[in-house]
């Protein structure tokens, strides 16, 4: 039975969740575009493969990897019968620089998880299962904090709640509730907001509760 890890890294660009993809040089799936993935050998765990994986194909290290789900359809590969199993981390974009380091990868970029390329093998199903995760994570305060390291706008983490969560929410009650909390802290910076008006910029405390929002 063969067994392959697969990594859906997930990031915030501009208040949208976007995740990171290869394009493939050779067949099969020349062309498209698939997440990081590595079939696990003998001597190696699944989180040792997926850890390898990534920092060979696309230059990325000393992530947090959290196991996401498990993919068995029989098809799922035209060649032989392996098991997925995926992994799912969050990352500050600015914080790293991606590398292409591997001789059948064309190119690696970030896409818009509601944008997605022509993507290979069933890897929108392990992009859709891992949005599933994050739908859960995103509502735990110290996620958020990761997400947001640095300065944001409150507009900012609105819209990144109505990408992944799939609707629209009331700003007003959005900007209350989210206050409310005591979570964050005004920077006595703002940023340039839409139609011009500049926005307020906030951090999270230094300590904080482990929350569930919304």
């Amino acid at each position: 039975m063969n067994i392959e890890a697969l990594a859906s890294i997930f990031t915030i660009v501009d208040g949208k969740f976007k995740v990171l993809m290869f394009r493939k040089k050779t067949e099969p799936y020349k062309g498209y575009w698939m997440l990081p993935n590595a079939m696990v050998e003998k001597d190696k765990t699944l989180e040792e493969t997926v850890e390898e994986c990534v920092s060979s194909k696309v230059g990325l290290t000393a992530l947090d990897y959290e196991q996401c789900d498990t993919f068995s359809a029989i098809n799922r590969n035209p060649y032989k019968r392996v098991i997925g199993v995926s992994f799912i981390s969050i990352i500050d974009f600015r914080a790293v620089e991606l590398h292409q380091t591997y001789d059948d990868i064309e190119n690696v970029d970030w896409f818009e998880i509601d944008n997605l390329p022509k993507v290979g093998y069933d890897h929108a199903q392990v992009i859709e299962s891992a949005i599933e995760t994050l739908k859960m994570k995103i509502r735990h305060s110290l996620t958020l904090k990761k997400i947001f390291p640095s300065d944001f706008t409150l507009p900012e983490i609105q819209k990144m709640y109505e990408q992944v969560l799939g609707h629209d929410l009331d700003r007003r009650n959005f900007r209350k509730k989210f206050v409310k909390a005591d979570l964050i802290e005004e920077t006595g910076d703002k940023s340039p907001g839409t139609n011009g008006r500049p926005a307020k910029l906030y951090r999270f405390k230094e300590e904080i509760e482990n929350k569930l929002l919304f």
